[in-house]
């Protein structure tokens, strides 16, 4: 008889438990919404070290002096040189050509 009184307990406060822990943890059935995230960093570096900084990694700064280029030259040069392992984002690439094509351009 203790056994059944005792089993009875613990099956009615598992119930209650489980009740209480629905009741607590329900969802509203509402989903946040998705939020747009900017994965590219804004950058404020200018031409002129992004040149210094990333082009000389590969390249000494006298190369890339005597070289002179319309925008869309440089444009394709350093997109060629993003392609093999430059490290310039959207931005920062549009920068360079800019600085570029301005400082050496095509004569």
């Amino acid at each position: 008889m203790m056994i059944r009184r005792t089993t009875f307990k613990i099956a009615i406060l598992t119930l209650l438990l489980s009740v209480f822990i629905s009741a607590c943890g329900g969802s509203t059935g509402e989903v946040a919404p998705i939020t747009e995230v900017n994965t590219e960093v804004e950058t404020s570096i200018d031409g002129k070290t992004l040149l210094e900084e990333r082009c000389t990694a590969c390249h000494t700064l006298d190369r890339v002096e005597s070289a002179s280029k319309s925008a869309a030259g440089w444009g394709l040069n350093v997109r060629e040189m993003v392609g093999k392992g430059a490290e310039l984002n959207a931005s920062e690439q549009e920068i360079l050509i800019e600085y570029l094509s301005i400082t050496y351009p095509y004569p």
